[in-house]
Parts: C-alpha cells; structure tokens; sequence
C-alpha cells in the first residue's frame, strides 16, 4: 500500500501507530526505506511521529523496535542528517528506560549512532570484540544463509563496536538486502557505490564478504570468517569458489581513497532534496574530482546538470560513466534521458536498444521509462488544465517525465466551460494536444522531433550544434569526456531559450 499511496499509508499510521501483526510491521519498517529513498521528507518525518509510543508499548512490540532500531541506525550511518528527527532519541530512550535488557542494549546502540550522525566529521575507530562462536543448528544455518541481513543484525553491529569505516559497509549490506525488488535497480547501485565500483551484486558480497572475514581473520577470530564465508556465499554466485581464504580478498575494481561523509552520493541527494541543486552541485562536482573512476559519481553529477536543463554538461558527465560502466543498465538509462531532454530520438534508440538487451530491464521493464513530454496549449486565454483530475496550471504548459498510458485532460475556460479528452500516450515521445473552443475540438500531434535554442556564449545556437560530438551512431563512439569537461564551465547553463 505504501509504495501505491505513500499519503494514505501515513495517515492510517497516525491513527494505528505500531501494529502488533508482524505483517503490519514489517510493512512500516519499508515504508520507513522507501520513503527516504525516494525523498519523501515530510511522510518520513511522518512514520517516524508514529513509532513513537509509551515503554509498556515497545515492550510488548519488542521484535518491531529491534529491527526499528538496526534499521535506523543503518540509515543514519548512511545519511547523516537523519540523526537531527528529535522522535529518534525520545524512541531510543524509552527503548532504554522501559527494563527490557534487549532493548535497552538495541537503544544504547542507537544514541551511539544518532550521537556520532550529529558529529559527522567526527572518525571513530572501533574493535572487533566478537563473542564465542555460536553451536548453530543446520536449520539455523540455512536461515542465515538466506536472511544475512539478520546475520548482520544479529552478531556484527551486537557485538562489533561502533566504528565510522566498518558500520558504513555494513550499513550499506544490510539495506542493500532489505530493499523493496522495485528498488533495488536504481537504490542498490546507489548503495553499492557508496563503497566502490563494482559490476553485479555479486561483486559486491564478495568484496564484502571477503574483507569482513580477512578483519575477523586478523583479530583472531578465524571462526567468524569462515562463518561469515558461509552466510555470504549465496550471494556471491560465480565468485562464491574464491571465498576460500579469508586473509587475501580479491580487491574491487576501483579502490576509493577516503570520502568525507558530505561527499557521500546519498549525502549529496539529502542535500539536492532539501537545499537544492545549486549546493548539490557544488558537492557532486568536488566528488567526481575525487573520484574520477567512479562511474555512479559521474552519473549523480549528470543528472544534477540534467535536472537544471544543462544538456551539454550533462551529457560530458553521462558519457564518462558510460565509458567507466558500459554495462550498468542505470547508467544507460540516465544517459538515455539526457538524449530524450534535447530530443535526440537517434541516440535515445541506440541506448534504448541496449538497455532492452540487459538483465536489469528484463526483470523490471517498468523501472527504466524515459517518459512523455506533455505540452498542453489553448486558444482562449486564462484556460486551465488538469490531468487525471490533479490541476496542472495555466495554458501553455509543458509537463516533463509523464508516465506513458491512458490519460484524461481537462481544458477549464474562464468562463467555466469544460473540455474532456482522453489520450494514450506512448512512452519517449513529445505529445501536444492544443483545444479549440470555437471548434469544440482538439488538434495533437505527437512525435520524437524537437529542437532546442539555447544561448551558448552570448549567441542563440542550436543544441544540436553545441553537442554534436555526442550525436554519434553507435555508442561505442560517444566521447570520453575527462573530469574538466565534466565540471567545468564550457556551456552555458542557461535554459532553452524556445522549444520546437
């Protein structure tokens, strides 16, 4: 229901608060994640206002604020800002004060982090202080080797003590396993860079897997590492056969130097939704300088350009992470849109024919639309428009990134007339539809043509001129820009001075 109406699952929140069914919970718990993720502040700030409840209430949803409490220490570790949502610390106390030894541990661990999310520039090294490994039954086993995420639950951040470097990788595992399939395209390359580049999941829990056990290795703990080898195999496919020695990890393709935590790609998109993509910019620009080799890098600062319509600096950027991830499928589906912004229906065909080739869209064709550019036109002044019932403004109006599919527009004269007109729209095109009150009609025409003017050091030039390198018939051709290309200022941002 969330992920259909976030509003409504909100406010069903603040009348039921925390449901004592394990299905009721487990669906807040997601709600929490898929809120963040797809920047949703206030509904966020929302669920949270809801999982606040009295001592004798926690106690009784003991296993609910557990998992609560792992999951929002991952998150914090991860966007720092959320440690500043006040119902945080009041849940963390009165997880603490309520008697439950479980729960005031899971609490104590929470203020930790919450306290170092605050102090972010802060560095704390912690210790490996494992307990004595654990008689598991095979059917315990077979449980973690499917659920390691509550491996990582249940024995690192328990008993692993709070360190800055270590907490964020695990972090970072534990929310890559527990993110919706829906998201787990997009998020989870996010999540996955946030520690290197790395080509597949499976690159990734390998990289993890290997490093954890070579860190428990050296501490003494050579029973860990191999346990942790096991958990963690089914994750690691093909590569699963070289997680035999813990003390010799295979590296991942890109070692990152240290990031400040401000430098962070998920701190940066905090940063874009709540100040914006001017000072975002200025954050994801200082990030592709330290790491050039960063495919996913280069991508946040395209879509940032992208998003204030610099199309040229866009495209530098989304052609270098195309050049360093040919094979991600989010990176030619950003690269994608930038093509479909400036009306290249050449170069949208040539990444649209590649990515229908790649696992990722076969799986969630849906995840990687372009959609449709809506432009709504009227003879009469003052005529308002309104699609699918929700008011879209005043005539003329362009409305970018429509979903593709059946449509009603409604034209809304001055004088209180109406004009209803359904449409399907097919996804990656330009649609104008222009009403005609005297005529009682409407004329449209739909196409992938277009053209852009944009004024380019002091003179009105084509876009198409401007970015002509780019215009290239096989992508294995398209440029690769270097890193000045992609923060520099050789093009003007200004947005498109008329669209055709």
């Amino acid at each position: 229901m969330y992920r259909d109406n976030l509003p409504e699952f909100v406010n069903l929140c603040r009348f039921e608060r925390v449901p004592l069914s394990p299905e009721g919970q487990n669906a807040l718990l997601q709600a929490c994640r898929f809120a963040l993720w797809h920047q949703h502040g206030d509904e966020l700030q929302s669920l949270f206002m809801a999982c606040g409840m009295g001592e004798s209430e926690i106690i009784e949803r003991k296993e609910f604020y557990l998992k609560f409490a792992s999951m929002i220490g991952h998150l914090i570790v991860l966007v720092p800002a959320l440690a500043n949502y006040f119902m945080l610390d009041y849940i963390a106390e009165d997880m603490i004060d309520g008697g439950d030894p479980e729960l005031a541990q899971a609490g104590m661990r929470l203020q930790t982090i919450i306290l170092h999310g605050k102090n972010r520039e802060e560095k704390v090294s912690g210790r490996v202080i494992m307990p004595d490994l654990p008689d598991l039954t095979e059917k315990q086993l077979n449980f973690y080797r499917r659920n390691q995420s509550f491996f990582i639950a249940d024995f690192f951040e328990s008993n692993w003590e709070y360190d800055s470097d270590r907490f964020y990788g695990l972090a970072v595992a534990a929310e890559l396993l527990s993110l919706d399939p829906e998201d787990r395209i997009q998020y989870g390359e996010m999540l996955m860079s946030a520690l290197g580049l790395f080509s597949s999941r499976e690159e990734f829990f390998h990289y993890f897997a290997t490093t954890t056990a070579r860190i428990l290795y050296e501490n003494d703990y050579s029973g860990w590492a191999a346990l942790t080898i096991d958990v963690f195999s089914p994750l690691c496919g093909n590569l699963a056969a070289e997680l035999k020695q813990p003390v010799a990890p295979r590296l991942r393709r890109s070692d990152l130097p240290t990031i400040p935590p401000e430098l962070e790609l998920a701190a940066i998109s905090e940063v874009w939704k709540t100040q914006g993509t001017d000072e975002a910019l200025k954050l994801a620009k200082r990030r592709i300088e330290l790491t050039p080799g960063d495919a996913f890098a280069c991508g946040m600062l395209g879509n940032i350009f992208l998003a204030k319509f610099n199309i040229p600096q866009a495209l530098a950027c989304l052609s270098r992470a195309y050049w360093l991830a040919p094979d991600s499928a989010m990176v030619v589906y950003v690269l994608a849109q930038a093509f479909h912004a400036g009306y290249f229906e050449k170069q949208v065909d040539l990444c649209l024919e590649k990515l229908h080739t790649m696992p990722e869209y076969k799986q969630n064709p849906d995840e990687f639309l372009l959609g449709v550019e809506l432009l709504l036109k009227c003879d009469e002044p003052e005529a308002q428009a309104t699609l699918n019932g929700r008011p879209v403004g005043r005539c003329p109006l362009q409305l970018r990134g429509v979903k593709p599919g059946h449509h009603k527009i409604v034209w809304r004269l001055a004088s209180g007339k109406q004009y209803d007109y359904s449409v399907r729209l097919e996804d990656a095109t330009v649609a104008k539809f222009r009403y005609h009150p005297s005529a009682g009609n409407v004329t449209q025409e739909i196409s992938r043509c277009g053209s852009v003017t944009l004024f380019h050091n002091g003179k009105a030039r084509l876009l198409s001129d401007i970015v002509a390198d780019y215009l290239v018939d096989d992508l294995a051709r398209i440029p690769n820009p270097d890193v000045a290309d992609c923060t520099g200022n050789t093009h003007n941002d200004t947005r498109p001075d008329m669209t055709n």
